[in-house]
């Protein structure tokens, strides 16, 4: 069969044209960019030449048309996305993105249908049952009422397929869980928090997430294809696992305990809706929203019983599929290897090539970073902050760093942080402060290349005080006592402080804001200079 597919550039699509392919099918693919797509397919061991690729956009009818001509079956997985962040439209802002999804799949399905093409399958998501209405997702469960612009793009879309299904047309909806596997073009909401989950610390809201490996949902497309079935709806959401399943699973596979922190739901999604009522005032790129938030705690298994029986499929465990992701999260630059444990392929991470340059240091924001990141730097850099702040921050952060022995502190979501242990300048006592902080990595004298962990070189850290116009006393005890201790993930290690010169000052302030933009806010409202020390193992 000659099988047309949308989205063949992304992580599904991508996988479905290789699947049709091993099926014996013709794929003939709409793409954007053939290029890029190229790319996208050799990543995967599909050989471009192997399929039709006509460069065109499904917004346009004409060429969506001309796509259609000459095909027995359609496959629909191209979307835009926009699942949690301002593209979401949580404001009633982003309005294209409604039409874009809604337009293309008329374009797209309803163009199929009237050409007569059998089956046109349509790739929807379980996101469109949440919250659900039942302890187990079904196809035949009561369809959401999404807040986000996105949400409200896919039921639109739903309402439309499962209009042509009623009058008669031979279409198959499909609804996949969380997509998950190696070599995915642009990391998603899922793929992306299993990286800054490992990276950082996994929050452990109620709920779960359902796992389905992109290989066994390219195959399942593709066999949907020839199945010979009437139209039908089928839920494939995979594997359920709860949240602290999942972090164990990780575990087990790395190798290596990740850092966790248990979050009330209730406080998941009252944040969510905070920031939606915010982006209605202004709107603004967070990819926390209610309906994400929702999605996390309130998921329940889904009924795969009914695809696969119908398509005689066997899904792969979820431990090959999530090892397989963590590895190419690993060897893609997107996870440190050492989160990965034993599943990262020896030799240097490539997201730190043996480079004199220091600018690869700066790691993919995660997507909590994304998410908070900006907020909370607006809150921190607030005058009003700075007569809050010291009063609230460094005392959870002291008792988090009790609690966890050292492991956890409540800025490291944001960014690197550490405890510093001085001796009073006064009192001789020791004296006990979190901090932000810049890893630095040694590095080769010769060629500036990392020669060790991200830590071996030190740490920097800044006398910023909240902005406030007095030094912190820890800057003065560091000046009378040098010799300090450092907690830092678990590890404590004897460390020798350096005030840093005016020159030395200059040349590591960029990196200083690449971590946190604050601090430029900070040195706008004080008189005082900064103090900016390196504190280096002993």
């Amino acid at each position: 069969m000659r099988v047309f597919v949308s989205g063949a550039s992304g992580f599904v699509g991508s996988y479905t044209v290789g699947a049709l392919l091993a099926a014996g099918h013709r794929p003939r693919a709409l793409v954007r960019d053939p290029g890029r797509t190229t790319k996208v397919l050799e990543t995967i061991g599909v050989a471009a030449e192997d399929v039709e690729l006509l460069p065109g956009d499904m917004l346009d009818a004409g060429a969506v048309s001309e796509a259609l001509d000459g095909c027995d079956a359609a496959i629909h997985s191209a979307a835009a996305i926009g699942v949690t962040g301002a593209r979401s439209g949580v404001g009633g802002g982003s309005p294209d993105l409604v039409d874009v999804n809604v337009r293309g799949t008329r374009n797209v399905v309803g163009g199929a249908v009237a050409r007569g093409l059998s089956p046109v399958v349509h790739v929807s998501t379980v996101a469109v049952f949440v919250p659900p209405s039942a302890r187990v997702i079904t196809a035949g469960g009561a369809l959401a009422s999404p807040r986000t612009g996105y949400g409200r793009s896919k039921l639109a879309a739903e309402r439309y397929v499962r209009g042509l299904q009623d009058g008669g047309a031979p279409v198959t909806i499909l609804y996949p869980g969380g997509v998950c596997g190696p070599h995915q073009p642009r990391l998603d909401a899922l793929m992306e928090g299993l990286a800054a989950a490992l990276g950082k610390v996994w929050p452990l809201p109620g709920g779960g997430v359902s796992v389905i490996d992109v290989r066994d949902l390219g195959e399942a497309l593709a066999r949907s294809v020839g199945a010979g079935q009437p139209p039908s709806r089928w839920v494939l959401g995979g594997h359920y696992l709860t949240w602290p399943q999942y972090a164990d699973l990780c575990d087990r596979l790395a190798g290596v305990r990740c850092r966790r922190v248990r979050v009330p739901s209730r406080l998941m999604l009252g944040l969510g809706s905070a920031l939606d009522a915010a982006k209605r005032v202004r709107d603004f790129d967070y990819p926390l929203t209610r309906d994400a938030a929702e999605f996390m705690v309130t998921l329940v298994p889904t009924d795969d019983r009914p695809v696969l029986d119908a398509l005689d499929l066997t899904l792969r465990p979820v431990e090959e599929t999530v090892a397989d992701a963590l590895r190419w999260l690993a060897e893609s630059g997107h996870l440190h290897p050492r989160r990965a444990g034993r599943l990262a392929n020896p030799g240097p991470p490539r997201s730190l090539p043996p480079t004199p340059s220091r600018t690869e240091e700066r790691p993919m924001p995660t997507l909590v970073q994304r998410a908070f990141g900006p907020l909370f730097q607006r809150i921190s850099g607030a005058e009003w902050f700075s007569r809050v702040g010291p009063k609230v921050v460094p005392p959870i952060d002291r008792t988090l760093h009790r609690l966890t022995g050292g492991r956890f502190l409540l800025g490291q979501l944001l960014v690197p942080s550490l405890v510093l242990t001085t001796t009073g300048a006064v009192s001789g006592l020791p004296r006990r402060t979190p901090l932000a902080c810049l890893p630095d990595p040694a590095t080769d004298p010769a060629t500036g290349a990392a020669t060790g962990a991200a830590t071996d070189g030190g740490w920097y850290v800044v006398g910023s005080n909240f902005g406030r116009e007095k030094h912190p006393a820890w800057t003065g005890n560091l000046l009378k006592h040098p010799e300090a201790e450092v907690s830092f993930q678990g590890r404590t290690i004897p460390v020798t402080a350096h005030l840093l010169d005016d020159d030395e000052r200059t040349a590591i302030w960029p990196r200083l804001i690449a971590v946190w933009p604050v601090y430029d806010r900070y040195v706008e409202r004080t008189t005082r200079q900064l103090r900016v020390f390196r504190l280096t193992p002993r």
